[in-house]
């Protein structure tokens, strides 16, 4: 099947228009979830809101704090697919639950563990793949790309699931068609890389015109060079990501439906 690439994105803004504020909820909401619970686990455990105390605290102290990372990763990662899950259904159906029932879908019954399994399982196996080598871990993320939306169709027509059915269906359906997700992918994030290259060449630029100066003063100038130039480019970003992620989320979910339509939906008694 030829995936129309150009075609997806014009769907994806049609569907987002005049829905700006609910899928921007499902970026940023999350994020900040993720924040004060990783946070919170950093001072529980090493006294400050980060992990930069860890050499001042005893060895089972970081084994607990590696520990619960750990499992806040996983759970964290069940509220990503939750909010996969809810662009999927957002796409289909095109109703907008409260915005908290939409991030927490991943939480409820019918989803909670096999989400809890698969995602954990993907994410091992992406990890053990990236140990390798970089580029076959990357090659695997778009191979289990379609994992999640696999699983949420699967649970939706009440096929009993295994931990790792999603993640084969997705290599399969995948084949052939890596390459263009991942020009999905790279044609939204290549703007991160524009900017964040602007502000490099102009970080060089300056320190450039600053040759004459004294080591002390270079390096003064360097600091509050790359400041001013590095704190805009992590804002612009920011502000890109905000029309983005939920533009490249929306754009994955008609690529998923396009590529396998309703053959995961079919209803089992």
């Amino acid at each position: 099947m030829k995936i129309n690439r150009k075609e997806l994105r014009k769907i994806a803004r049609k569907q987002l228009k005049g829905n700006w504020l609910w899928v921007i909820g499902l970026l940023i909401i999350p994020g900040i979830i993720n924040l004060i619970v990783q946070h919170t686990n950093d001072y529980v455990w090493t006294g400050t809101f980060n992990a930069n105390n860890l050499y001042n605290i005893s060895w089972w102290q970081i084994v607990d704090w590696m520990l619960f990372t750990l499992i806040i990763g996983v759970f964290i990662g069940v509220l990503s697919w939750g909010v996969k899950y809810a662009t999927l259904a957002f796409r289909d159906t095109s109703k907008k639950p409260n915005i908290f029932k939409a991030i927490f879908s991943g939480y409820t019954s019918e989803y909670f563990t096999p989400t809890l399994l698969t995602s954990f399982l993907t994410s091992l196996f992406t990890f053990l793949w990236t140990l390798l080598l970089i580029i076959p871990g990357i090659i695997k993320s778009f191979s289990y790309a379609m994992a999640p939306y696999i699983l949420k169709d699967m649970i939706d027509s009440n096929h009993k699931t295994s931990a790792t059915e999603a993640i084969r269906e997705s290599q399969k359906v995948m084949k052939g068609h890596k390459g263009s997700l991942f020009i999905i992918w790279l044609t939204f994030n290549v703007w991160y890389f524009v900017v964040t290259l602007i502000g490099l060449i102009i970080f060089l630029l300056q320190l450039r015109s600053s040759g004459n100066l004294l080591l002390a003063d270079l390096m003064l100038r360097a600091l509050i060079t790359l400041l001013l130039v590095f704190i805009p480019v992590m804002i612009i970003n920011f502000i890109l990501s905000l029309y983005l992620e939920p533009f490249y989320r929306q754009t994955v979910a008609n690529f998923y439906r396009t590529l396998v339509g309703d053959k995961y939906l079919k209803k089992e008694e």
